[in-house]
C-alpha cells in the first residue's frame, strides 16, 4: 500500500522548496555508496569481487538473566527477551518482533538511498511492516503455513509532490533490492555443531 501525502500548503511555502531540494541522507553517505557501487560494477562477478564484498558475519549470543539474551556483533550488543506471557520480562523486544523491526529498517534505508538517488522530491518517507505470527515453532507441523511470520505487508507513507506512478516504481526497486528481503527469500543450508566446555 501507497499513502502519499499531497500537501498544498507545503507547495505554496517558499521554506518548503528549499527543504525539498535536500536529499533525505547526507551527501557523505550518497557519496561513499555511490563509489561503493560503481566499485561493484566494475568488479561484479570476478574473484576480486568475491574478495572485496563476501565477507564472514559472526553474532554470538550468551544469557543475561532468565530468557534475557545478549548477541554481539561486531561491536554492537543487542539484547532480546522473552515476553511477559511465557515467564520473560518484556523490557525489550523478543527475537522475531526485532527480525520484523530489521526487515522495515532496512526497506526504510534502501528507500531513503534510492529516492535520494532518483532525485525526486521527498520530504519524508516511513513504512509499516505487519506479518502474521504463528508461534507454534515447538509442535514441528506437517503442513503449511509453518511456524513464524507468513502474510508480509507493508504501507509506506510518503510526504510527497512527485507524481504517485513515478514513486510506485522506485518503491518497487527498493523491495526488489532490499538485502534483507532478499535474504528472507533465499532457502538456506543451516550447519551445526556443538562444542563442549572442559
Amino acid at each position: 500500500k501507497y499513502y502519499i501525502k499531497f500537501t498544498e500548503n507545503n507547495i505554496l511555502n517558499p521554506f518548503f522548496l528549499v527543504i525539498m531540494k535536500k536529499y533525505l541522507i547526507s551527501d557523505e553517505s550518497l557519496k561513499a555508496y555511490r563509489d561503493r557501487f560503481q566499485k561493484m560494477q566494475i568488479h561484479k562477478d570476478t574473484e576480486e569481487g568475491n574478495t572485496l564484498y563476501i565477507s564472514k558475519v559472526i553474532a554470538e549470543s550468551e544469557q543475561i538473566n532468565n530468557m534475557h539474551v545478549m548477541a554481539k556483533v561486531g561491536n554492537f550488543e543487542i539484547e532480546n527477551d522473552g515476553p511477559k506471557d511465557l515467564g520473560g520480562s518484556g523490557k525489550v523486544p523478543g527475537p522475531m518482533p526485532m527480525l520484523l523491526a530489521t526487515l522495515a529498517n532496512c526497506l526504510e534505508i534502501t528507500a531513503l538511498l534510492y529516492l535520494s538517488f532518483s532525485n525526486v522530491k521527498v520530504n519524508s518517507i516511513k513504512i509499516k511492516v505487519e506479518g502474521t505470527h504463528d508461534k507454534r515453532s515447538a509442535l514441528e507441523p506437517q503442513k503449511e503455513p509453518l511456524p513464524g511470520f507468513y502474510d508480509i505487508k507493508y504501507t509506506w507513507y510518503i510526504d510527497t509532490v512527485e507524481n504517485l506512478e513515478k514513486i510506485e516504481q522506485i518503491l518497487k526497486k527498493v523491495e526488489d533490492g532490499c538485502p534483507i528481503k532478499g535474504t528472507l527469500n533465499r532457502t538456506h543450508i543451516f550447519n551445526s555443531k556443538v562444542e563442549y566446555i572442559k
